[in-house]
């Protein structure tokens, strides 16, 4: 079963092929380099340059990992919790970004009625989060309004203050598109 980027569970599921595909390479790198020494007796062969390369996805996966492995995925009965908060917006949970200068990351990003909710994970520089967040967001739409939370019961608030504006369903998901694509 695949997980789509914002839906629960993705974060841990991403570790872990992240790390199988990186051991893959490694043994495959050691395989291509331990055949052609068998064959050549000697390292200076076509196999081991083959067996060196094996080291750029490798190390793609390893820069995946350094991003993805100090951040903890959101508890169950805490995305339920605010699933049902959101009333029909759409929800993305364990929400990983990067930028130029750092990494970010948001335990839920709530799309709804022309706003976009963000609950920040740990401690992070808000200002900044909130300034690239919002720059992401009016790149596509700049009519949409971006806050960012520390906690579910300020999300709760600003969740109730929603107006129904009605925003259409395309600009919505042209918003909700764009923000899958910065995730990690």
């Amino acid at each position: 079963m695949k997980i789509e980027k914002g839906e629960w569970g993705y974060l841990n599921r991403q570790k872990k092929i992240h790390l199988l595909w990186l051991v893959g390479f490694i043994l495959l790198g050691a395989a291509i380099f331990l055949i052609g020494y068998m064959f050549t007796h000697t390292r200076a062969n076509i196999f081991t340059v083959l067996a060196v390369l094996m080291v750029l996805p490798a190390a793609k996966r390893v820069v995946a990992l350094v991003v993805l492995l100090p951040r903890r995925s959101v508890g169950v009965e805490r995305y339920e919790r605010v699933k049902e908060m959101t009333g029909g917006g759409t929800l993305l949970v364990d929400f990983v970004f990067t930028s130029t200068e750092k990494i970010m990351c948001l335990d839920f990003l709530v799309i709804k009625n022309g706003n976009v909710l963000g609950v920040a994970a740990a401690k992070q520089d808000m200002e900044y989060l909130k300034k690239y967040l919002t720059d992401s967001v009016h790149k596509v739409d700049s009519s949409f309004h971006v806050r960012v939370m520390d906690t579910d019961e300020q999300l709760q608030k600003q969740l109730d203050k929603l107006t129904k504006t009605e925003v259409a369903p395309e600009q919505e998901e042209k918003v909700v598109k764009s923000l899958r694509t910065l995730a990690v």
